[in-house]
């Protein structure tokens, strides 16, 4: 049984790299075409087919909050940033705690990057881990520890955000999606 454990692993690490790969070059293909509904005349794809395969290698969830927009939910936590610190406890479960996220997108979520005041504060890893989900849908991610500018360009190599770099918000918008 070990050995088919042992093969499976490494043909989902096979399948992850392959995956990763093929975005890329549908992303370069988007790049070098002009747009999405060139690439796609090109492909002979609808475009939400090629928008689909360019965020195949995974997506990072960009959330928007001001540096004052610390509230308590009804349970007694704290939400948004809270003032106490991107290590603290507090920081920690107000980064993880409820987001709503469509089933199809959770395999693909890879990071959370969240934007304070317009600037990128810290970006998350999503972990291996449990995803809790609330009685309303909503769901609590098992984030790791803000990334280091190293770990990120280790480990997401293709993020086009950094800490420090500046993303204003869009009127209305709290999250986005970006590829990856």
């Amino acid at each position: 049984m070990r050995d088919l454990l042992d093969r499976l692993r490494t043909i989902e690490t096979r399948q992850r790299e392959l995956r990763e790969e093929h975005a890329t070059v549908v992303r370069a293909i988007v790049v070098r075409a002009g747009g999405v509904s060139q690439a796609a005349a090109l492909l002979g794809l609808d475009p939400k087919t090629v928008r689909a395969r360019e965020r195949a290698a995974g997506v990072a969830m960009v959330v928007y909050r001001g540096s004052h927009t610390a509230r308590t939910a009804p349970d007694g936590r704290l939400h948004g940033e809270t003032g106490q610190g991107e290590d603290s406890p507090a920081q920690r479960d107000a980064d993880r705690m409820w987001f709503a996220v469509a089933r199809d997108r959770r395999p693909l979520l890879r990071a959370v990057v969240y934007v304070v005041d317009g600037r990128v504060a810290r970006v998350r890893e999503v972990g291996g881990g449990q995803w809790q989900e609330n009685p309303e849908g909503r769901v609590a991610l098992p984030l790791g520890p803000p990334l280091t500018p190293a770990d990120l360009a280790e480990r997401l190599p293709t993020m086009p955000l950094a800490v420090g770099d500046s993303r204003p918000m869009v009127r209305g918008r709290i999250r986005e999606y970006i590829a990856l």
